[in-house]
């Protein structure tokens, strides 16, 4: 996308690019992994592409371990003035999981 000039082009290729990387959330963990980990690169260098879809992160209670991490990573990614509150409650529900790897990630140890 660096090499279209036009801002209006590559606002409308994100448009259209977030729906179908949603949609592959509700797959079984191993797509949803794949699909998280090409969000997690995109969101890298277009942070606002899904910056409204912040709450499709929130991790499930039986989502397996390495799909709650990704998640995680990509809602630091995309934590802003706007959605900060809604992440820290999210958080905090965190610091209660059974799983104490998860925990000690969410924290920061």
């Amino acid at each position: 996308m660096e090499l279209i000039t036009s801002t209006d082009v590559v606002r409308n290729l994100c448009k259209k690019m977030a729906p179908p990387l949603v949609t592959l959330l509700s797959a079984e963990p191993e797509i949803q992994y794949v699909a998280l980990r090409n969000i997690n690169l995109i969101v890298q260098r277009r942070p606002t592409i899904l910056a409204h879809e912040i709450k499709v992160f929130f991790c499930k209670y039986n989502d397996p371990i390495y799909v709650k991490m990704e998640k995680l990573e990509i809602m630091i990614k995309l934590a802003s003035d706007r959605n900060i509150d809604q992440v820290l409650l999210e958080f905090k529900e965190y610091a209660t999981e059974v799983d104490v790897d998860f925990v000690r990630k969410r924290i920061g140890r």
